[in-house]
């Protein structure tokens, strides 16, 4: 959601931005790429009768490849762990769907003139990685670069993620 947060951001006061990042996210309405049925099966369950940290643990699969769970599963945990900290409320779980599931920005995005970096997993299953090509075709001008071998967080390539990222955020 951070991404459609950023969009609406930077076509709403394009002066506060100077640079755009957009990660793992989409444009919504129907020029974006939904995720599976099983997927979004997944973020429509009743999660009423589903205690925190059963959420936290059905919700990782969703963010990082089964490849990344099997050798991190300390890294896993303490996502777990801070997950639980402070975990979102089932009405505000529901608002932020609905807001997702409302959400369009497509034919505005050609009005973005910030300079903008596209970055998306190509194994990336709760925002298919075909919303990064979107995006970036819709943005005159926008950069994409694909990670292989990453899911939504893009934590499985970070060594590679920063690099992109930072030549980006200190080019003129």
């Amino acid at each position: 959601m951070g991404g459609m947060i950023a969009q609406e951001l930077v076509l709403n006061y394009p002066e506060k931005v100077e640079k755009l990042v957009l990660c793992s996210t989409n444009c919504g309405g129907t020029k974006s790429v939904l995720p599976s049925q099983e997927i979004l099966g997944m973020l429509m369950t009743d999660r009423s009768t589903v205690s925190p940290e059963e959420i936290a643990r059905l919700t990782i699969p969703l963010l990082l490849t089964e490849d990344f769970i099997k050798e991190n599963p300390d890294f896993v945990e303490l996502t777990i762990q801070r997950v639980l900290r402070a975990p979102i409320s089932n009405e505000a779980f529901t608002r932020q769907l609905n807001a997702i599931m409302n959400f369009n920005t497509y034919d505005r995005l050609l009005q973005i003139r910030a300079p903008t970096l596209v970055l998306h997993g190509k194994r990336d299953i709760l925002v298919p990685p075909e919303n990064g090509s979107i995006l970036a075709r819709a943005i005159p001008n926008a950069k994409l670069v694909y990670f292989e071998n990453s899911a939504h967080g893009l934590i499985e390539e970070m060594e590679k993620v920063l690099p992109v990222l930072l030549d980006f955020l200190v080019e003129s």
